[in-house]
C-alpha cells in the first residue's frame, strides 16, 4: 500500500495547479499502465482529493474544484516519491540560489583561511586550524603523525595592561618573530588568538625538544621602549589520538599548557600520545614525579627529607657514588645520581628519565638534583677531608631551559672551591643544533666544568673534542668490563688514555668492579676512577661514611707501599 500511495502522491504532483494531463501521458511519466493510473486516483480520493476526470479528446485528469488538500503525514518513501516528481522551475531556482549562498560563505572562510593576523603577521585562527586539518590528512596518508604546541605567555595580560596596547603588540610581534626563527623546517607557526600560539610539529618525537627550545628562546630579553622585557611562557605539548579530529587535538595541547601554567609557568607539559591506557598511566606517573620535586622546594629530599603526598614511596632522592685518584690515594669527587621510590621499590634514572624529558619534567627534574647537590657538598667534602668534584648529569633537553644557566651559576658561586662538573653525553657533543652549543658555551663561562659522559657509545670524533668546551671525558663501563678479557678493548682504552694525556683533557674510568681491571687502568694511566670496586651509589648520610671509612683505607694504603 505505501508503494502505491507514493505513486498517487506523485500522480497528485503532476496535476496539481490546474492542469490537464491525458492519461496515456500520466502513464509514461509514471511508467505503469493506464490501469494502474486509475487505479491511484481511486487511492487520492480515498485520501480527499478530488481528482475528477477531464472529458473530452483524450480524457485525463484534474484537481476538481473542491480539491483543497488535506494535511497529510508523508513516510519516508512518500517523501522521496514527492522530491523526485517536483522538478519544477521554482526547485530549480532554491537550488541555483543555494548554490549562490555556499558559494559566498566558501569565499568568506577562504579568505580567513588566508589572511594573516595583522599583528603578528601570523596566519590567523581560522587559519591555524586549517593547516593542523591539512597536515593531519597528509599524514593519514603518508601513515606518520604530527604534534601540536599551545603556546600560552605568562603575564602578558598584566604588562599590557600596565603598559598598554602598543606595548603589548610589540610584545608579540617579537614572540612571533621568535617563534618563526626558533622553529625547524616544515613546522608551521601560528596565532591562536590574545597571547596564544600554535605551532604545528611535524616530527612528534622532537616535540619536547622544540618545546623546551622555544622557552629558551622566548626568554631571551629584549627591550619594548625603555622597557627590558623578558618573555615567559606555558608550553603545552599534544599528539594525535587515532581516529581524532583537529579540535580535539587544539583543546589537548591547550589543556597541557593549563597544567604547565598552574604548575608556575615557564615549563612544557605533555597530555599524551600513546595508547589511551597506556597514555593515562604515563601520566599519572609523571605527575607523581613532579609531586615528588614539588615536596621539598629546595631540591629533592635527602633520604630523611620529606616524603611527599604520596608517602614515603613517594620520593626523589640524590645518590652520590664517590670517584677515587689510585695514584694520590684520595677520593677525588662524588657523581650525583637520581634516584625515585616508587611502588614499593627503589628505581634508576632509566626507568622514569625518559618519562620525565617527554612530559616536560626534566628541566625541574635537573635544578632539583642541581640544588640538592650543593646542599650536600660541604658535608661529602667534610668526609673526603679536601674539596670534590661535584658531578651531575645534564640531558640535551635541559641544555635548553632557561632557568639552568642561572642555577648553574648560582651552584658555581655557593661550591667556592669544590668545581661543579656538568656531564652530558655523547649526543649533545656531536649535534650541530646552534642553541645547545651556544648554552654548552655560557655553562662553561660561568664556571662549570664539562664532561662527556659514556665516551666512545655514540659517534663523537677527536674533531669534535677539540671544537667543543669540553675539558674530560668518562670511558664508558662497556670497555672496562672487558679490560681483562679482551686485548683489543685493552688497546682500545690505551688510546683513549693516550688521547687524554695527549690533549691536557682529563679521564675518569667509570665501571670498575673488580682489582685486576684497577690495576690495569692504572698501568695505563688512569688513576681516576668510579666503580662499585670503590663505592657504590648511596644517600648522604650512607654516602658519608662510605667516603670517611675509604678515605681512611686509602691512607693506610698509602702508608704501608
Amino acid at each position: 500500500m505505501a508503494s502505491t500511495s507514493a505513486r498517487a502522491l506523485s500522480l497528485l504532483s503532476m496535476v496539481t495547479g490546474g492542469a490537464t494531463l491525458g492519461a496515456e501521458e500520466l502513464a509514461r511519466r509514471l511508467g505503469v499502465s493506464a490501469r494502474t493510473v486509475r487505479r491511484d486516483v481511486e487511492t487520492l480520493r480515498e485520501l480527499g482529493y478530488a481528482v475528477e476526470p477531464v472529458r473530452g479528446a483524450g480524457g485525463g485528469y484534474r484537481l476538481g474544484p473542491g480539491g483543497a488538500l488535506p494535511p497529510l503525514v508523508l513516510d519516508e518513501e512518500q517523501v522521496v516519491a514527492v522530491a523526485v516528481s517536483l522538478q519544477t522551475a521554482s526547485t530549480v531556482l532554491r537550488g541555483i540560489e543555494d548554490a549562490g549562498r555556499r558559494a559566498e560563505r566558501a569565499r568568506e572562510q577562504l579568505a580567513a583561511v588566508l589572511a594573516a593576523d595583522p599583528v603578528t603577521g601570523l596566519p590567523a585562527p581560522a587559519a591555524c586550524a586549517a593547516l593542523l586539518h591539512a597536515a593531519q590528512r597528509a599524514a593519514a596518508r603518508e601513515e606518520r603523525q604530527v604534534a601540536l604546541l599551545h603556546v600560552a605567555l605568562d603575564g602578558f595580560r598584566a604588562f599590557n595592561a600596565g603598559h598598554g596596547r602598543a606595548a603589548g603588540d610589540a610584545v608579540l610581534a617579537e614572540v612571533a618573530r621568535r617563534l618563526r626563527r626558533a622553529v625547524r623546517g616544515g613546522d608551521e607557526v601560528g596565532r591562536l588568538g590574545g597571547d596564544e600560539f600554535a605551532v604545528l610539529v611535524t616530527d612528534p618525537a622532537a616535540a619536547v625538544d622544540v618545546a623546551v627550545r622555544l622557552l629558551a628562546v622566548l626568554a631571551e630579553p629584549h627591550d619594548v621602549g625603555s622597557w627590558p622585557v623578558r618573555v615567559a611562557a606555558s608550553i603545552g605539548v599534544a599528539h594525535p589520538q587515532p581516529g581524532g579530529a583537529p579540535q580535539e587535538l587544539l583543546l589537548a595541547a591547550e589543556q597541557a599548557a593549563g597544567e604547565a601554567k598552574a604548575a608556575g609557568g615557564g615549563c612544557v607539559r605533555v597530555f599524551g600520545a600513546l595508547p589511551a591506557r597506556t597514555g593515562e598511566v604515563e601520566r599519572a606517573t609523571a605527575r607523581r614525579l613532579l609531586r615528588a620535586l614539588a615536596a621539598d622546594p629546595d631540591g629533592c629530599a635527602g633520604s630523611e627529607g620529606p616524603a611527599g603526598r604520596d608517602g614515603p614511596d613517594g620520593r626523589v632522592e640524590v645518590h652520590y657514588q664517590p670517584s677515587v685518584d689510585v695514584d694520590s690515594r684520595v677520593v677525588g669527587g662524588v657523581e650525583c645520581l637520581v634516584r625515585w621510590w616508587r611502588d614499593g621499590r627503589l628505581v634508576g634514572p632509566d626507568e622514569f628519565i625518559g618519562l620525565a624529558e617527554r612530559h616536560g619534567a626534566i628541566a625541574e627534574l635537573g635544578r632539583a638534583v642541581l640544588a640538592r647537590a650543593v646542599r650536600d657538598a660541604p658535608a661529602l667534602a667534610a668526609a673526603a677531608g679536601r674539596d670534590l668534584v661535584v658531578a651531575v648529569n645534564v640531558s640535551a633537553p635541559q641544555l635548553q631551559d632557561p632557568l639552568l644557566l642561572p642555577a648553574v651559576r648560582a651552584a658555581v658561586a655557593a661550591l667556592g672551591g669544590c668545581p661543579l662538573v656538568l656531564e652530558v653525553t655523547e649526543g649533545v657533543l656531536v649535534t650541530e643544533d646552534r642553541a645547545a652549543q651556544e648554552a654548552l658555551d655560557a655553562l662553561a663561562a660561568a664556571g662549570a666544568h664539562l664532561t662527556v659522559d659514556d665516551f666512545g657509545t655514540g659517534s663523537a670524533t677527536l674533531a669534535y673534542l677539540r671544537r667543543r668546551p669540553f675539558t674530560a671525558f668518562k670511558v664508558d663501563r662497556s670497555y672496562v668490563r672487558d679490560l681483562e678479557v679482551d686485548t683489543r678493548t685493552r688497546a682500545l682504552v690505551e688510546g683513549l688514555v693516550l688521547l687524554a694525556a695527549t690533549t691536557g683533557m682529563g679521564l675518569v674510568a667509570e665501571g670498575v668492579e673488580t682489582p685486576g681491571q684497577a690495576r690495569l687502568l692504572q698501568e695505563m694511566g688512569a688513576p681516576t676512577q668510579q666503580g662499585f670496586l670503590h663505592a657504590r651509589p648511596e644517600p648522604l648520610e650512607q654516602a658519608v661514611a662510605t667516603i670517611t671509612r675509604l678515605r681512611e683505607a686509602l691512607a693506610r694504603t698509602a702508608t704501608t707501599g
